[in-house]
């Protein structure tokens, strides 16, 4: 695992570009790290302090990007990844994908909030694709150990990220309802040092290109990356970076960014939307715009947990998990009285990725049943926030320390580097055509905290002196120094 290289750490197949996504579609999840430097054979992107890029023509970018570099930025989609991952390996990935989520779920404050594992997922994967020793095995460890969490970051979770936004339309007619892009922006002070090695499984694993960007105006800079977070997210992940969170010695910034809108596969009627009765987590009755219809619904309980499955119109369904009250199940279709106030949160607790696997076995084997289907509108607006320490408890330690190994990112400059942050942000809009999810994650490349001070040494008084020979402590002169400013 330490110190791998080059082909040593390549993927196989190659990467095809694909359609650009369609207009209006946000993108959900946006990683940063920041690196930067002019030349090196990235694409040139300068910031100006009101946030517009000045770039080069489509086809001098062409030109300028690294080999097997993503065309994700130029022609507005990503390629593919075309690696085999077997069903049981993409089924670990979507379980530790879950745990991801789980986690960070837990974590975020407040009744209401929103997550993108894939997000934060393909943020940590960039950083692993530039990372070796200990700082690598840590990253891999969230999807499997030993070689299993290795090749579920470099094969599985690619594969499964690409099957997504471009496997999950129900014909080649029908755009896929994901659209992801990503990017790595190197600082003109360090591009000439990133690794093509790097440059090229970036582009192989997460279809992210490469661009130069100065840090020497860093908020400049700041504004130009979230610029490029809220044009792939339908603009609606605005502030993803937070003031200070780009400074002067950023040296690169890797971006992804994933978005999901579809319509249901039966949307409601909104002359039946209307304001009904809704209890919130700590028990308090309210009253909130409810969809409502009569539809079949997939449902089942597993486990003491209610479900239902309703379906869009493009391969996705949402599934809805609540705590199941008592005697409910027992006929499928019939409402059951609520459950207590709280359980919610417990429900959460003991939740792990892998349940959800049987969740989707479960709802899958059972017929729909028609009822009448009522669910609360939604429109959640992403919220950025840090990740870093629900990373730090999962485990991600090392890259955020002195000790980070960024050599396959940074060459020889790596040893001035740790990952300094990690942001997400995600919001979701359900309503009666359909849902919209968006999410973005950033993290932030930095140099190590500087040495400590050492302690002074300063002659700032009177004070006597000798010219001695080292070898013998011979005295050869000896002076008094009471006031340097006098010449005597």
């Amino acid at each position: 695992m330490t110190g791998r290289r080059g082909a040593g750490r390549g993927d196989s197949g190659h990467v095809p570009g694909r359609p650009a996504p369609r207009p209006g579609i946000a993108v959900a999840a946006v990683a940063a790290i920041a690196a930067a430097t002019a030349g090196a054979g990235l694409a040139t992107q300068a910031a100006t302090p009101g946030g517009a890029a000045s770039t080069a023509s489509t086809a001098s970018a062409a030109r300028a990007s690294p080999p097997g570099a993503s065309t994700a930025a130029r022609s507005g989609g990503a390629r593919p990844y075309r690696a085999v991952a077997d069903a049981a390996a993409l089924a670990d990935a979507s379980a530790a994908l879950g745990d991801l989520g789980l986690a960070l779920l837990r974590d975020t404050p407040g009744a209401n909030a929103v997550v993108s594992p894939l997000a934060v997922a393909t943020v940590l994967g960039m950083v692993q694709s530039g990372a070796e020793g200990a700082t690598e095995r840590e990253i891999e460890a969230l999807f499997g150990g030993a070689r299993a969490g290795a090749q579920a970051m470099r094969v599985a979770l690619p594969a499964l990220s690409a099957q997504l936004r471009g496997g999950a339309a129900a014909s080649r007619d029908v755009a896929s309802p994901v659209s992801q892009a990503a990017r790595v922006w190197v600082d003109t002070a360090v591009a000439k040092d990133m690794p093509g090695g790097f440059r090229r499984r970036i582009a192989q694993r997460h279809a992210a290109d490469a661009m130069v960007l100065s840090f020497a105006d860093a908020e400049a800079a700041r504004a130009q990356i979230n610029g490029w977070a809220a044009q792939h997210t339908a603009g609606r992940v605005k502030d993803l970076l937070p003031p200070g969170s780009v400074a002067r010695s950023t040296q690169v910034a890797l971006t992804a960014a994933l978005h999901f809108r579809s319509a249901w596969d039966q949307p409601f009627d909104a002359g039946r939307t209307e304001t009904r009765p809704f209890t919130t987590s700590t028990g308090v009755p309210g009253s909130v715009p409810t969809l409502n219809d009569e539809r079949a619904i997939a449902q089942a309980v597993v486990e003491g947990t209610q479900l239902y499955a309703l379906p869009f119109a493009s391969g996705f369904d949402l599934v809805v998990a609540m705590p199941a009250a008592a005697g409910a199940g027992a006929t499928a279709g019939t409402a059951a009285p609520a459950a207590p106030a709280g359980q919610v949160d417990a429900l959460l607790e003991r939740l792990r990725g892998a349940t959800f696997a049987r969740w989707h076995s479960e709802l899958k084997a059972q017929a729909p049943v028609r009822c009448s289907f009522s669910m609360p509108k939604l429109a959640f607006a992403p919220k950025a926030g840090s990740a870093k320490a629900s990373l730090q408890r999962l485990g991600v330690q090392r890259a955020f320390t002195d000790r980070a190994e960024l050599r396959p990112m940074l060459g020889r400059l790596s040893g001035t580097a740790h990952v300094d942050d990690v942001h997400h942000a995600a919001g979701i809009t359900l309503d009666e055509w359909g849902g919209e999810a968006v999410a973005a994650a950033a993290a932030t490349v930095k140099p190590k905290s500087l040495a400590p001070a050492l302690p002074a040494c300063a002659v700032d008084r009177a004070f006597a002196f000798v010219v001695m020979h080292r070898a013998s402590g011979a005295p050869l002169f000896v002076g008094r120094v009471g006031d340097p400013a006098k010449a005597q």
